[in-house]
């Protein structure tokens, strides 16, 4: 067939019927998505194609939505996927994407589906809620260069000089507690981007299940007037008052500070059984296998004894040396995690001391990079400062004999030095003042020797 045939066939409606009736044939879960919109399951007696006139009709609908496009040619096929080019209304092209769900490069496709759907969803809100604002750059694509999620969706609104950072988070899968941490990002970049607009407000639009943890960790920041608002399915908003978003659950549990075990110099015996390096042992026999291979120089740095739980091991690692970190520390006793949090899995380690003039310290540890390391260390930090206030570890016989300071915990993350997200400093700079936080950076070789690096009180850049 010419080429002049075969462009004549992708654009007749027999041509595109056949196409698509193949592209079914080959597909194990067919769908059917226009962008910004939710894909429809093709299943049998759910969808229709008809020839008409110089076009096919396409018709597909589930339980609560329907489709209705005129398809014009076939745009492009490929392996699993087949999109054609529809005339909208107004004779307005347009695109619509067949593809096949079983295969493993179609998931990006309904990701990203799921987040122009999102995206959206959240244009029509802030339309009802800010009708007399301008919408500007409402996105869901990724944003490395300012470390912005394609997951949650941000726009900046605009009034004469007067400017509101928008963050949005869907119900799922990505967690939408994270979105205040792309937000304080979102926010910090728009100042930066457009001096001309005095932008103080940081307007949220979360699913119900992210309000608690967000409006807890909103009333520890400062420097913005935080907006907090709900959605439903429908496309219903409302805005809460952060201060009415629920109460901070949390228990202290029984105090049971690490000891060291005769067994090892290294090893210590925890609530939860006896540790190497971090690493559970299952039994004592197991140790000196363990200790060969869980070491600094290890002769397998890929067997799983050696890979494991790095922040259990950088954790073990701060125990045994933290005076090197931080000289007015008490080395004992010292406590892991001590308060319950409820549905939530921190990744985080840490230890709770105090110093030699009784204050509390919180030490957030992590070994690897992760941007949400600040505001994960709010949530910890916060309901030791709630129970230190309680007076419920003196109840609970921690630090026996010492009468603690009534000045609110002190917060020390320590990661290795270029193991800190770029953007920690942006996000402390939000953070209250009553929250006394030091970065301290660590030597990579931490296995080996345990080394400070640097020490950044607050958001404090390096010299």
């Amino acid at each position: 067939m010419t080429r002049p045939a075969q462009r004549a066939a992708r654009s007749h409606p027999a041509g595109v019927h056949a196409a698509i009736e193949a592209f079914l044939a080959a597909a194990r879960q067919p769908v059917l998505q226009e962008p910004g919109e939710l894909p429809f399951p093709l299943q049998t007696g759910q969808y229709e194609l008809a020839e008409k006139a110089a076009a096919l009709l396409i018709s597909t609908w589930d339980d609560t939505r329907q489709l209705h496009r005129r398809a014009v040619a076939i745009a492009e096929e490929k392996p699993g996927r087949l999109t054609l080019t529809i005339e909208k209304f107004g004779g307005k092209l347009g695109t619509l994407v067949f593809y096949d769900e079983s295969k493993p490069a179609s998931q990006n496709l309904r990701k990203q589906s799921e987040r122009h759907h999102f995206r959206e969803q959240l244009r029509a809100i802030l339309r009802k809620q800010f009708p007399t604002w301008r919408l500007l750059g409402l996105s869901a694509d990724l944003d490395l260069q300012h470390s912005l999620s394609a997951n949650y969706p941000r726009a900046l609104l605009r009034l004469g000089h007067k400017g509101i950072a928008v963050i949005g988070a869907a119900a799922g899968p990505a967690d939408p507690t994270h979105a205040l941490t792309y937000g304080l990002v979102w926010l910090a970049y728009l100042r930066q981007r457009e001096p001309e607009l005095t932008i103080d407000q940081l307007a949220l639009f979360l699913p119900p299940q992210a309000l608690t943890t967000t409006a807890l960790r909103i009333k520890w920041l400062t420097g913005a007037h935080f907006r907090l608002f709900t959605y439903t399915t429908t496309g219903a908003s409302q805005e809460l008052d952060p201060q009415d978003c629920g109460n901070l659950h949390t228990e202290l549990l029984p105090a049971r500070p690490h000891e060291p075990s005769t067994l090892h110099p290294e090893a210590e015996v925890t609530p939860k059984g006896l540790k190497l390096r971090g690493l559970d042992v299952p039994e004592p026999a197991a140790l000196p296998e363990m200790a060969r291979l869980r070491a600094s120089d290890s002769p397998d740095k890929l067997n799983p004894l050696y890979t494991r739980h790095p922040e259990a091991w950088l954790e073990s690692q701060i125990r045994l040396h933290l005076q090197t970190i931080e000289a007015n520390l008490k080395p004992t006793p010292l406590y892991g995690q001590v308060t319950a949090i409820a549905g939530t899995d921190r990744n985080i380690a840490d230890i709770l001391a105090i110093d030699y003039q009784s204050r509390l310290t919180v030490i957030e540890i992590k070994a690897e990079e992760d941007i949400h390391l600040p505001l994960q260390a709010i949530d910890y930090w916060m309901r030791i400062a709630h129970h230190a206030a309680q007076n419920d570890f003196k109840q609970k016989n921690y630090f026996p004999q010492t009468e603690l300071q009534s000045t609110p915990p002190k917060l020390l993350l320590i990661a290795p030095a270029l193991s800190f997200h770029p953007t920690t400093e942006t996000i402390l700079r939000f953070f209250s003042s009553n929250i006394a936080v030091e970065r301290i950076g660590l030597a990579l070789e931490w296995r080996q020797m345990v080394r400070v690096l640097f020490r950044y009180r607050g958001a404090d850049r390096p010299a």
